[in-house]
């Protein structure tokens, strides 16, 4: 199979180069689901995931939902991609969780989360340095196919400390859509 490389993405086509070659591919973008849902105690009630994981305290967020906000961090688009709002790296009762707020991205196919220790993932090497993050548990393939305000359980076997940043990458054209900076709130 012959290596293509995205040259330019548009609504639903994408232009692709490789092996001397130019050819055109046609996709659906996904259309996404707006929500609010904030567990770490900001405008709405919380969500009924599960996850593992301990109620172990170091330090960070002072909700008094007993919500602890490891990491935080905003999203920045790449790539010619629209990215936005921020996200914490929180943890509670029921085990470490993702708290996207006010988030928003360019729709499109294959789109997924990835934690990973580059603090700027934006290339392939740091994406399969991480740790994918199946959105919803897998609902939609795991994509991310939400907006807004929403929730979203991790692994308990993820290392916190090596976490140092969030992608958006699009797994089908190897693209980033976005990447979030995690830093401890209040700290470095």
């Amino acid at each position: 199979m012959k290596r293509r490389t995205v040259i330019g993405a548009v609504g639903g086509l994408a232009l692709l180069g490789g092996g001397g070659y130019l050819g055109v591919e046609l996709f659906a973008p996904e259309r996404a689901t707006r929500v609010n849902d904030d567990r770490t105690g900001g405008s709405s009630g919380g969500n009924s995931a599960s996850g593992g994981g301990n109620g172990a305290s170091t330090g960070g967020g002072d909700d008094p939902g007993g919500v602890e906000i490891l990491k935080t961090g905003e999203f920045v688009g790449k790539a010619n991609h629209r990215c936005s709002g921020t996200v914490d790296l929180a943890r509670d009762d029921s085990g470490l969780f993702l708290q996207f707020r006010d988030y928003e991205q360019t729709q499109g196919p294959d789109v997924f989360c990835y934690l990973t220790p580059d603090a700027d993932p934006d290339t392939t090497a740091a994406i399969d340095a991480g740790t994918k993050v199946l959105i919803d548990g897998g609902a939609d393939g795991g994509e991310i196919t939400k907006t807004g305000t929403f929730a979203q359980p991790v692994s308990g076997d993820v290392d916190v400390d090596a976490v140092n940043g969030v992608g958006i990458w699009c797994d089908r054209f190897s693209v980033p859509f976005g990447a979030a900076t995690l830093s401890v709130p209040g700290g470095n």
